[in-house]
């Protein structure tokens, strides 16, 4: 289980760790290979960092996909079991935003609300996130040390080597 290079990637997919799903319609090609880029670099990051605790590099690359791939679901997960109650923060950042945008009406009771509302409903779901995420890292390192490897198949420069 190699590192893939980010340009190795196509531009209809996105790779994080383990995860692999189709580029949404709102993703540039471009931004879609940052993403890769980023998600490529941490991983490789990860997997040298692994390797120098003494994990073989086989193994390293697999719990540094598993790492990746289990945070980004555990944020996920702890994004949706935020928002119903982050919803309420958003309703705080509405009314503080309307309060603080009356000295700048009309447009300031336009787009103040809605800054505050964004602000208000992150500040409520991003420990959620962060505590989803660390708990699916957590996960990733488990499962990427429980398991063993993939074991890796000869290419062809070690098809040529003589015996």
């Amino acid at each position: 289980m190699e590192t893939q290079p980010a340009l190795d990637i196509p531009d209809s997919s996105i790779h994080i760790g383990t995860l692999q799903f189709d580029r949404p319609f709102f993703l540039t090609p471009e931004q879609t290979q940052q993403i890769n880029t980023a998600s490529t670099g941490t991983e490789t990051a990860l997997a040298q960092s692994l390797e120098a605790a003494g994990l073989d590099h086989a193994h390293a690359t697999s719990v540094a996909k598993a790492v990746l791939g289990d945070a980004a679901i555990g944020a996920s997960v702890g994004s949706v079991l935020a928002s119903p109650i982050a919803w309420t923060g958003a309703l705080v950042g509405v009314v503080s935003g309307a309060i603080a945008g009356l000295p700048f009406a009309p447009i300031g009771l336009v787009i103040i609300p809605v800054v505050g509302a964004a602000i208000g409903y992150a500040m409520v779901a991003a420990p959620f996130i962060a505590l989803g995420a660390g708990v699916g890292a957590a996960v990733g390192v488990a499962d990427g040390l429980l398991n063993p490897a993939p074991a890796t198949q000869p290419g062809p420069a070690d098809a040529t080597q003589p015996s």
